[in-house]
């Protein structure tokens, strides 16, 4: 009997194919009479082929009321016949027929990939081709699809276009199930929702902003309603979509419990004209874990940093993310090379890495109502351009940052005045501002060059490092020359400048904001080195937008910054250890008016940095579980969030620990660590609010830290109070 291997394995004789990750198995086969595809099993690692029932069958028919092909598990379900569950694809034939019915045609491996070729029973020149690859090491499969029609004589309306549907087979016995999404807005991005999945229930996940969005996030997980996902083993079936424009993504149940996701681009105002070329569909990847979120959000973050689509992109493992710092909390608009040179010393000394010039460098910037679109130096800030501030900033040992906007314009601009046709509009409708900007029509090839041509021309005559990639508004009046095609094309624009940019400059990093985490999508996180996740830096908001966002994006991408306790707030007050703590979980950046600063202010934060560095091989690039997850209703007497993160080898251990309040000043209970090596010795240190001397020292065994656990009496009275605790495993017992 022959065992399955990890890879993609064909049967012998049914048109059968097991994908086999190391813990998890997803197999797809072809009824022979029928010649439908079908999801045969997506679970745990299945042993040999004889662990599925062959040859597939489509499930028999209840009633007439209850189709067999509705019930069926199809891999890609369309419109058309008696199917009357969700679909995938709705295409208009020349003939009037509104209603697809595709057959199985081929199936094949080359590569390590999965190539099924769909056909339409009738109008056979029309083609679906199913695209299937897998990450052995994280458990993941990763799908993508294509639509494509032989001849150029024959024209298909497409009106619906989307990559997979991905079929969950009921819970166990007793076991009630839910749905985690991540939801937001400006400032409150990636907020975990829990939703009751009832028998005969959809929910509806979307953006149709022209972006991801800050409002939803196009991510799922359906998990056992056991526990809260983070503590003990439970079931997961989780996903994330890749796509930069509008996106959809639906989760039904039917009255047996079985569960069908169905995702990909959104079908509003979607409209695509195909003939004899491809239309790629964005790739939908998922996978199954038995280790709760954490197991979950270790696959999903793993995967992204080891599939960059980039070549330019340094490998996950050889580099960490610098300790940035942006002046924009500083100086705002009123940039000059005088005030940009000064505090770029004082961020030089206290150990930053990368020195970024965010909005206001730019001709006629002194505001956000002007200069958009104008990517020329504004000669009054910075009379001899950006050179000799990239200059001094690389001599001070730093690399130099800009922040660009590119695909938006202010009306009151030179790029505006002489090609007002350059936006997104149509004739009859007003033209909506938001922020004072307009969007420009990327899909044109003349706005296109002109932004790829300043862009290119800044990176070379300066010297730029890194890009902030801003965009500060949703798409409106979507008039186009291509029609409704404009909601791909802006999305497909955007990715190739993105990675044209990148294929010709040597070691530039882009990180990708939108207002804040409105563009992190998995087709994005993939082009760059970091995500900006929101633009709200209060310590205690971003312990939830962090814990939300770090279900898909990896630490050594989430930009996490230390900035001046919250001006809006006179009330409250954040201790800088507290500010720190919360930015150590991923890439450290510093936002705070060094300028402000006390010199045992400015003291503190070199050592916190310092400390970040001789730390930041385990954050960034280390597996985040959260012992302690936060929510909007923490509780006031324990903990309002405890991570770990370990190295892969469990031979280092970090430990960040926070008590937001403490009214009744009662102890803390002993927090439980995971995934130690229960038989070692760890050396342990404790450090509260002086970086330079620690609260404890010690050794103690990864057995009694998992099981006794590890006390935290520094904890007890004080608000806003938190530690970090490093652990080493001592080789020399």
């Amino acid at each position: 009997m022959k065992i399955l291997k990890p890879g993609i394995t064909s049967h012998g004789t049914e048109s059968v194919w097991f994908l086999t990750t190391e813990n998890t198995s997803y197999v797809i086969g072809v009824v022979p009479n029928c010649k439908i595809l079908l999801n045969l099993h997506w679970g745990s690692r299945l042993t040999t082929m004889k662990d599925i029932e062959l040859p597939p069958q489509l499930p028999k028919e209840r009633s007439s009321q209850d189709p067999a092909i509705t019930a069926a598990c199809e891999e890609f379900p369309v419109f058309g016949g008696l199917r009357y569950g969700p679909d995938l694809l709705r295409v208009k034939f020349e003939n009037g027929t509104r209603e697809l019915d595709l057959m199985y045609a081929s199936g094949q491996v080359s590569c390590n990939e999965l190539i099924i070729h769909l056909v339409d029973r009738v109008h056979q020149d029309f083609k679906v081709v199913l695209l299937y690859d897998i990450d052995i090491e994280n458990d993941m499969i990763i799908r993508r699809a294509y639509v494509t029609g032989s001849t150029a004589a024959i024209s298909y309306h497409l009106s619906k276009a989307q990559t997979a549907a991905w079929h969950i087979p009921p819970a166990a016995t007793n076991v009630q199930r839910e749905l985690i999404t991540l939801a937001g807005a400006w400032a409150a991005e990636t907020q975990l929702q829990r939703h009751s999945l009832q028998p005969g229930t959809s929910h509806v996940l979307q953006s149709t902003r022209g972006t991801p969005s800050l409002q939803a996030y196009p991510y799922f997980a359906i998990k056992d309603t056991t526990n809260d996902g983070e503590h003990n083993t439970c079931e997961v079936y989780f996903g994330t979509l890749g796509w930069s424009g509008n996106w959809k993504i639906e989760i039904h149940t039917d009255i047996e419990g079985k569960i069908t996701i169905i995702g990909g681009m959104n079908s509003r105002d979607f409209g695509y004209m195909l003939q004899n070329k491809a239309f790629m569909l964005p790739v939908f990847i998922a996978g199954y874990t038995q280790d709760g979120l954490f197991g979950a959000r270790r696959s999903l973050t793993n995967h992204i940093r080891t599939s960059k689509i980039s070549k330019t992109i340094t490998p996950h493992n050889e580099t960490y993310s610098p300790v940035l710092y942006n002046g924009w909390e500083a100086y705002g608009f009123d940039v000059n090379i005088t005030n940009q040179m000064a505090i770029a010393k004082k961020a030089a000394a206290l150990g930053i890495e990368l020195f970024v010039l965010d909005d206001g460098w730019f001709h006629n910037r002194n505001s956000d109502k002007a200069g958009l679109g104008d990517w020329y130096t504004d000669p009054n800030k910075f009379p001899d351009g950006l050179k000799p501030l990239a200059d001094y900033v690389h001599r001070l040992g730093m690399r130099f940052g800009l922040w660009f906007e590119p695909e938006m314009v202010n009306p009151d601009s030179e790029l505006y005045r002489q090609h007002p046709d350059w936006v997104y509009h149509y004739p009859d409708r007003t033209r909506h501002l938001e922020r004072n900007q307009l969007v420009l029509d990327i899909t044109k090839h003349e706005v296109l060059s002109y932004l790829y041509g300043r862009i290119m021309t800044l990176i070379r005559e300066v010297g730029v490092d890194f890009i902030k990639w801003d965009m500060n508004r949703p798409i409106s009046e979507a008039g186009s020359e291509i029609n409704e095609k404009v909601w791909i094309s802006h999305a497909q624009c955007f990715h190739y400048l993105i990675s044209t940019i990148q294929a010709e400059t040597k070691g530039l990093q882009i990180e990708t904001c939108c207002s804040g985490g409105g563009r992190a999508d998995l087709s994005i996180l993939r082009r760059v080195q970091s995500c900006w996740p929101s633009d709200n830096t209060r310590p205690d908001a971003r312990l939830m937008i962090q814990y939300g966002a770090s279900l898909v994006i990896p630490p050594d991408m989430m930009s996490c910054w230390v900035t001046d306790s919250p001006t809006n707030d006179s009330f409250t007050k954040f201790p800088i250890s507290y500010r720190f703590h919360v930015s150590f979980m991923g890439a450290l950046g510093i936002g705070s008016d060094l300028n402000k600063l006390t010199l045992a202010e400015i003291e503190e934060y070199k050592e916190w940095i310092k400390m970040y560095k001789k730390i930041r091989h385990v954050m960034q690039k280390g597996n985040l579980d959260w012992l302690v997850s936060p929510t909007s209703s923490a509780t006031t007497v324990g903990y309002t969030a405890v991570t770990q993160t370990n190295t892969k080898k469990k031979d280092e251990s970090v430990v960040l620990a926070f008590r937001q309040s403490s009214p009744f000043w009662l102890p803390l209970q002993p927090i439980r660590l995971r995934n130690l090596l229960p038989t070692e010795l760890y050396s342990a240190t404790i450090w509260y609010r002086d970086p330079c001397t620690p609260v404890y020292e010690g050794i103690v065994s990864g057995g009694s830290l998992m099981s006794i656990g590890l006390n935290l009496p520094y904890l007890t009275s004080e608000a806003y109070s938190s530690v970090i605790v490093y652990l080493k495993q001592m080789l020399d017992n």
